[in-house]
């Protein structure tokens, strides 16, 4: 019985390690990465837009923005000020984050 009940997980691991090393590779090799950026002839990396600022000269505009639903691990999700007034955060997966 520990014979065979060797021999059958050493097949199913090496079965496993099997799929894995031959899919693995496939997945890396289809993707593309976007166009390429400071080499020669091509453009000039651009830095990533900066919108959030000096936090003390925002106009009102922006702060209404701020307490908008957004995206949060591919999950909508809804900020709500804190019961204990101690700021704002929202629920995910019956959990509280603080924002």
């Amino acid at each position: 019985m520990t014979f065979t009940r060797t021999l059958g997980a050493s097949a199913i691991a090496g079965g496993i390690a099997l799929a894995g090393l031959l899919s693995a590779g496939s997945g890396i090799a289809g993707a593309e990465p976007g166009a390429p950026c400071g080499r020669p002839g091509a453009p000039a990396c651009q830095p990533a837009p900066q919108q959030n600022g000096d936090w003390q000269h925002r106009g009102i505009d922006q702060g209404r923005q701020d307490h908008q639903p957004f995206q949060y691990n591919g999950q909508q999700v809804r900020p709500l000020p804190a019961g204990n007034g101690d700021g704002w955060g929202f629920w995910f997966l019956g959990r509280w984050i603080r924002l």
